[in-house]
């Protein structure tokens, strides 16, 4: 890391206050990391020590899914250290998942949220190019407060953030063994992912029918879409190939049009449902106190279209075979939520080439029952499990907190081979 293009390094991160909260008596950190040391564009970040035993706990890196969001959504609405209600009030969460680990949320890529880019030429066009914008910019935080490199370390994420979490670990294992400062990771979490959108897409369709969002003839409408994505996808040429994104994104918009349900989850209408986090979020008090440049609200904020399309382009399959060999890995699901559903996570299960995967397929389900009440179904074998949470769609930590971190928990104590209880196989 070059200090001398650097020029957030020595401003103070630390926070002390939060509007419509008070004081801030712990360990928390908020501000900007650089993608490179040309100093071309600044990742958002924020920061909680653990509450309890912080040298002991493990550091988890939460990778927000873009470009809907940024990261701060996480933050104050689904598993951070804060929750904001209907006035605005800003109250403490007690289902944080800072309860048990070092909690770290960076927003990405460039042009997301509230990261910056001082030119258009650093705005990454592929999920290759954020990978390795984001490494650097973990390196960098682990720099500055070397405290947390020595802790375990874990990768979570959900939806479209599975391809960068894929990347990320790779540039992890890769430069932890070409000699670049060691980052200790462990494993790596991604709910309702999306991994492989060739195998994942047509899940959608077969989901929404068996939960009767469309009916018959809109499912075979929605077949013949499948069939020009596919095509497209396939084609040689550039864009043609693009055209597979809106396609994709056509299906999805076609489902929720005909069904009135949001993909995130099918028991809401579609719509926003975080506007008031976006009120609180563009309150000069709260842009000043979380340490919010104004940069990020320039006009270059824009990712590129090229990164946009990749979420449906881009397949991230091939990743997984070396990081389940050498990782824990955690797949978990809402079941309330089409994107990323767990029938497409079963197709690729079924297609995935890892050394241990006939042995996996042979699990059955069971019923999961983190605090002795049935919570959802598991099947697990020696580094990967998948976790079927009931009563929840993507934003699983708001809708189940308490099952959500007891799942979180149980994964760092016990690993893959136990993330939570299980009980009778399910029929």
């Amino acid at each position: 890391m070059n200090a001398q293009v650097n020029p957030f390094l020595f401003e103070s991160a630390t926070l002390t206050h939060l509007p419509n909260y008070g004081a801030i008596n712990t360990t928390q950190l908020a501000g900007y990391l650089s993608v490179g040391d040309a100093a071309g564009g600044w990742l958002y970040f924020w920061f909680s020590e653990a509450s309890v035993n912080p040298e002991q706990a493990p550091l988890l890196l939460w990778v927000n899914s873009h470009p809907v969001e940024n990261a701060l959504f996480n933050l104050f609405d689904e598993h951070g250290p804060y929750l904001l209600d209907a006035n605005g009030r800003v109250y403490s969460n007690p289902f944080s998942w800072h309860h048990h680990v070092n909690y770290l949320i960076i927003d990405q890529p460039l042009g997301n949220g509230l990261s910056f880019s001082t030119h258009p030429r650093y705005l990454p066009d592929n999920y290759d190019e954020a990978a390795q914008q984001l490494y650097h910019a973990l390196q960098e935080f682990l720099l500055r407060w070397p405290c947390y490199r020595q802790q375990d370390f874990y990768l979570f994420g959900c939806g479209s953030a599975g391809h960068t979490i894929a990347r990320l670990a790779s540039s992890i294992l890769d430069g932890n063994g070409y000699g670049q400062p060691e980052v200790r990771l462990k494993g790596l979490g991604l709910g309702n992912g999306q991994i492989s959108p060739e195998i994942q897409l047509p899940s959608y369709i077969e989901y929404a029918y068996q939960h009767r969002l469309i009916n018959l003839e809109e499912k075979h409408r929605a077949l013949e879409m499948l069939q020009d994505f596919s095509l497209a996808q396939a084609s040689p040429i550039p864009l043609r190939r693009a055209q597979a994104s809106r396609i994709a994104t056509a299906i999805e918009n076609y489902i929720q049009q005909c069904s009135g349900r949001d993909k995130h989850d099918i028991r809401q209408p579609p719509g926003n449902h975080r506007q008031r986090l976006g009120e609180y979020l563009a309150k000069p008090a709260v842009q000043q106190a979380l340490h919010i440049d104004p940069r990020s609200r320039n006009e270059l904020q824009t990712m590129p279209q090229q990164l946009l399309d990749a979420s449906w382009l881009d397949d991230s399959a091939h990743l997984f075979p070396r990081l389940l060999d050498q990782l824990k890995v955690l797949l978990y699901h809402g079941e309330y939520c089409m994107e990323g559903n767990y029938l497409g996570m079963d197709v690729w299960l079924n297609n995935l080439l890892w050394s241990k995967a006939s042995n996996f397929r042979q699990q059955k389900r069971q019923s999961w029952r983190p605090y002795g009440l049935a919570a959802g179904l598991i099947r697990q074998h020696q580094q990967l499990s998948q976790v079927i949470i009931q009563n929840a769609g993507l934003r699983a930590a708001r809708d189940q907190p308490a099952i959500v971190l007891a799942m979180l928990r149980d994964f760092l104590q016990n690993g893959a081979e136990n993330p939570g209880a299980a009980g009778e196989p399910a029929s």
